[in-house]
């Protein structure tokens, strides 16, 4: 009889072990696009482009478009999306993009093993103008204890139900890279180093991840992107970094604004920095945003862009839009443009990582994928 009860224990303790096990790998939405992203970068550099899916230089609103595939037959293997006017309630984007169209284009592109990052250029919450408008006092007014902090809770609630909306087709939450208060060591946004303490922006941060921790929100990867400084140190990088904790991939918003070498010697430097800590820390890190404008150097890609990211091996990187109505906010490729066939040359060459080449999203959490490029 004791043995009997011994044994019946011994089962009901495994039973309750084995559970407990299951349950703690059991991982979430956003660890699942971690891994996925670490395996990612073992493969090469994914190649995105802002808003890549809504329109281009020619052209606007058109279902499986694209001004990449348009050069070279494949997509951006990740698409950068922006939120900026929803936290005013509205249902277009600052630049025009419906959001119900956004989160279509969204599940397509994840279902078709896409990553999608996501920024928030926010309005001005004093003054209700845009990000670039920097009058007000704006952080110190959304902290706790200002003026304007219940009006950042609805904003960021408003933020909250839209990527909560991001479901595949069996329900389950599309994860997203979450890029906000970004370019904060500029000074040009209202949450930039001249109008906040580091000390503020910190809080500024650490509010907004505990606000989508307290709704629930399981599926952001977190990212913490200062834009690029000639002669970057990393003091001055992570000056307004709100801890590990709170982030998961480390990028940098870089430019050429000047000489070709300029670019690529302020591209190692930044990604130096990024990479050692990276390597400590064991976070991800990409080239958040990049681009010449309206790229003027035919051959920029293979002369300018991949020297600047040789030795390193960033999860991404990201091209900013092409824009169809704004012919000076044009940083990718697009057929028309000089630098076509250098892009069709490295694409060739497998300098990037693209769509076809990432795999399905589903598939990719539940086992290995043996796809031979």
């Amino acid at each position: 009889m004791n043995m009997k009860r011994i044994l019946l224990a011994m089962a009901a303790a495994l039973l309750t072990a084995n559970a407990a096990a299951g349950k703690k790998m059991q991982k979430t939405p956003a660890q699942q696009l971690i891994g996925r992203l670490q395996k990612l970068q073992k493969k090469g550099v994914m190649f995105g482009h802002q808003d890549a899916l809504f329109y281009g230089t020619t052209w606007k609103w058109k279902y499986g478009r694209s001004d990449v595939n348009d050069v070279c037959g494949d997509y951006p293997a990740v698409l950068g999306c922006e939120l900026g006017g929803l936290e005013l309630g509205r249902d277009r984007n600052l630049d025009g993009v419906p959001f119900a169209e956004m989160r279509r284009q969204i599940i397509g592109h994840w279902r078709r093993g896409g990553i999608v990052t996501v920024s928030w250029h926010a309005y001005n919450p004093v003054t209700e103008e845009d990000a670039w408008h920097t009058e007000g006092d704006a952080v110190a007014q959304v902290l706790p204890g200002g003026k304007e902090s219940g009006k950042m809770q609805r904003w960021l609630g408003r933020i909250a139900g839209f990527l909560a909306s991001l479901k595949d087709d069996r329900g389950n939450a599309i994860p997203v890279i979450f890029r906000p208060w970004h370019e904060m060591s500029g000074g040009w946004f209202w949450w930039g180093s001249r109008q906040c303490t580091p000390e503020q922006y910190i809080a500024l941060y650490r509010l907004t991840h505990e606000a989508m921790r307290r709704r629930g929100l399981r599926n952001i990867v977190w990212s913490y992107s200062p834009n690029a400084e000639a002669g970057d140190t990393p003091e001055h990088f992570f000056r307004f970094y709100p801890g590990d904790g709170c982030v998961d991939l480390l990028g940098v918003d870089l430019y050429q604004n000047n000489g070709r070498q300029d670019f690529i010697d302020q591209c190692q430097n930044e990604l130096h920095i990024m990479a050692a800590y990276a390597g400590k820390h064991r976070k991800l890190y990409a080239l958040t945003e990049a681009g010449y404008r309206n790229t003027p150097d035919a051959a920029w890609y293979s002369s300018t862009l991949l020297p600047g990211l040789q030795g390193f091996r960033p999860c991404y990187v990201l091209l900013w839009r092409n824009a169809w109505d704004r012919p000076e906010e044009n940083f990718g490729p697009a057929p028309e443009k000089a630098c076509a066939a250098d892009f069709r040359k490295i694409y060739r060459e497998g300098a990037f990582l693209f769509r076809s080449q990432t795999g399905p999203a589903q598939a990719a959490t539940a086992k290995k994928h043996n796809r031979k490029r």
